[in-house]
């Protein structure tokens, strides 16, 4: 990842977190760690225009378990972990395609994974990654 996208990633993060400077990817695992509050949910569901049903589908809780949640309840590690990545994937998707197309290609069946929508491999990790991967395939030329 360059260092420029890195940042730009970083920053978006930290303005939907209303988080402390974050200024290496460290700190992000520090906020990881301390999970967030789940008031910040509708900020980024309004970053990623995620629905409440397709966010419950990406995370490891149901949609009624989110809901019922007060805004000041603390998400646990791996639901930040999962929150952070989701972010940082988008922000790459926005920078390449830019907002309204990424947010199209993501609910568009891919050839390459099989004929289903990245939305549908975004709950897990290595869902996540692998649709990073064919962002930089596409960006750097690579028919994806």
């Amino acid at each position: 990842m360059s260092l420029y996208l890195c940042q730009t990633a970083i920053m978006t993060i930290q303005a939907l977190l209303k988080s402390e400077s974050i200024n290496k990817r460290t700190d992000l695992i520090l906020i990881a760690r301390n999970g967030i509050q789940t008031k910040y949910i509708s900020h980024i569901q309004e970053f990623t225009s995620l629905t409440d049903k397709e966010l419950s589908s990406i995370l490891p809780i149901s949609q009624r378990q989110l809901v019922r949640y007060s805004k000041t309840h603390i998400l646990n590690k791996e639901i930040t972990t999962h929150l952070i990545q989701l972010i940082e994937m988008f922000q790459k998707g926005f920078r390449l395609f830019g907002q309204d197309k990424f947010k199209l290609w993501i609910r568009t069946p891919n050839k390459i994974l099989g004929h289903v929508p990245p939305l549908e491999i975004m709950d897990t990790s290595l869902g996540i990654e692998m649709i990073e991967d064919i962002i930089g395939r596409i960006q750097h030329g690579v028919y994806s």
